[in-house]
């Protein structure tokens, strides 16, 4: 059985990340930057960048996510909800939006958004059927 622990400290400096469209077709939507693990095949950690005024379509992911707001503001409202009833998100707060949750997410539209988010396994991103 092999040591998964990390046997020195590794620092990441932010202008350093690499960020990828999480939807290349739209270059102007949210990039992620992983901090650790592979968003494609495993667990992770990693930044996600959203622009001011983005809107994700209604969607749910496998797996529960977990964000932690970094700077600037999003909004999160699960389906039934209104996003007028929604609490604005700020710096330091976090949300956990379980695993088939069908849910929007959202950037305020005064400034870009900058979160951390983890899941146990792969990212993944399923539109709504409703």
């Amino acid at each position: 059985m092999s040591d998964s622990r990390v046997s020195a400290p590794a620092t990441l400096n932010l202008e350093d990340v690499e960020w990828r469209a999480l939807d290349p077709g739209n270059p102007a939507g949210p990039h992620m930057a992983a901090l650790w693990g592979d968003p494609m095949s495993g667990a992770y950690g990693a930044l996600l960048r959203v622009p001011a005024g983005f809107e994700s379509p209604m969607h749910r992911h496998s797996r529960d996510e977990r964000v932690v707001i970094i700077a600037g503001a999003s909004v999160h409202w699960t389906e039934g909800e209104e996003r007028a009833a929604a609490p604005v998100m700020r710096p330091g707060d976090s949300l956990l939006m379980p695993a088939g949750v069908d849910h929007i997410s959202a950037a305020t539209p005064d400034q870009e958004c900058l979160e951390f988010i983890t899941q146990d396994g792969p990212f993944d991103f399923e539109l709504s059927r409703s």
